[in-house]
């Protein structure tokens, strides 16, 4: 779990240098720390965490986060993010994410 907390604190500090407009930050901010939260919880399992999908997972999350940020993003790519992270929050919240 420390690498997957590591990885959403990652993102959350390229989210605050991005050039996005307020609002879409918040919005993908709210998701993060939404992940965050969720990650403390100790119902979760950590085979979900420990897979290798789910190691891809995160690693695909912070991939995504650097080529937002970079400036070279495709015009999808931030509805290809709030996606990913809306899939991520419902597999690890049971369904309990919110857009």
């Amino acid at each position: 779990m420390d690498q997957q907390y590591s990885v959403i604190n990652q993102c959350l500090q390229l989210l605050k240098r991005c050039d996005l407009p307020t609002i879409k930050k918040l919005r993908v901010e709210i998701q993060l720390i939404q992940l965050k939260r969720l990650l403390l919880n100790d119902a979760i399992s950590s085979e979900i965490l420990l897979s290798s999908s789910g190691e891809e997972m995160f690693q695909g999350l912070l991939c995504q986060m650097q080529t937002i940020n970079s400036g070279s993003a495709k015009a999808d790519a931030l509805s290809e993010l709030m996606n990913q992270l809306s899939g991520m929050l419902t597999l690890l919240g049971g369904g309990q994410a919110s857009n």
